[in-house]
């Protein structure tokens, strides 16, 4: 696995992912000294995981931070048990991969940073389409939390990937089968997952994980849509604008506009982690915070805020 730098970092070094070159392309070196060093799924779904965060407010090539997106999703199947031919860039149907299990099972990959409908067109339509998080594109896609969560069953428990590759090849709401089938896995498994500690099995946050997660793991544009959204609902303009009004108190970079949005709400799933509830709730346009979590974020703003005031006496 590789130490001490991320997916981001290696984007910034390469400065451009492209197929130009061959075998010394800068996608092939990404593919060949980085992303093969990587051993389990968990450390590729973290990775994921702080490329979506950084993806709003990247300094460098977003086009290439994208696209080290899709190869890292395709990364991740591969350490689940899939063999994956890496489609050259910009597809004319923005394939990103091809996931096979022996000659019985292909499936056409589409991973992709999308947040509407326009940015999803001209992707093939017999592709599965793999998403930061949930959004109306009135057709079938999983998101790569749900998707990242259903792969690390699979080593947890050493099921065959033939055995769950047809989920993902049928044309349907892929996330609302996968949740089926892992609630069976659950009660199958129940033993085998209490012993791998790794693996939560519960949906409700507690006070404690909440604070820990906001206040260590969050970066401060996730931290600023959650206390945002204490005045839910909002649109996405005005969310972005309470957003980057709290990063300029904040002394932070600024988000760059609306499409950001799907790259926090990807990176704020924490699907990763363990099977938890949405703390953010997208509604057409609108988005909103959980209620119920609502009195317990704005405890834990309170004291954020205190921080930074003790911090600039």
């Amino acid at each position: 696995m590789p130490a001490q730098i991320a997916s981001v970092d290696v984007v910034r070094i390469l400065g451009k992912l492209s197929d130009d070159g061959g075998e010394q392309s800068s996608r092939n070196r990404f593919i060949r000294e980085y992303l093969s060093k990587y051993a389990s799924p968990e450390s590729i779904i973290s990775d994921i995981e702080g490329l979506l965060e950084a993806y709003p407010t990247f300094d460098g090539d977003s086009e290439s931070l994208g696209r080290a997106y899709a190869d890292l999703v395709n990364r991740l199947a591969e350490l689940s048990g899939f063999s994956v031919d890496y489609v050259k860039y910009s597809g004319r149907e923005k394939i990103t991969g091809i996931w096979k299990v022996g000659e019985a099972i292909q499936i056409k990959v589409a991973a992709i940073v999308c947040t509407d409908f326009e940015e999803a067109k001209g992707v093939a339509r017999n592709a599965l389409l793999i998403l930061p998080e949930a959004i109306d594109l009135g057709r079938p896609f999983v998101t790569v939390g749900r998707l990242g969560m259903l792969f690390s069953m699979i080593e947890q428990i050493e099921l065959p990937v033939s055995s769950v590759a047809s989920i993902l090849v049928t044309d349907d709401n892929y996330d609302k089968r996968i949740s089926s089938f892992m609630e069976l896995m659950l009660l199958a498994f129940k033993k085998e997952l209490a012993r791998k500690p790794q693996i939560s099995l519960q949906k409700e946050w507690s006070k404690e994980e909440l604070e820990e997660f906001i206040m260590e793991r969050l970066k401060l544009p996730t931290i600023g849509m959650l206390f945002s959204l204490l005045d839910s609902p909002m649109l996405s303009e005005d969310l972005v604008d309470r957003i980057n009004s709290f990063l300029e108190e904040n002394e932070s970079e600024l988000v760059k506009g609306p499409m950001a949005l799907g790259a926090i709400m990807g990176a704020l799933s924490k699907h990763y982690s363990g099977i938890k509830e949405e703390l953010v709730l997208r509604e057409g346009k609108r988005y909103r915070l959980a209620d119920k979590y609502r009195p317990l974020i704005s405890e834990i703003k309170a004291r954020f805020e205190s921080g930074v005031q003790a911090r600039t006496r």
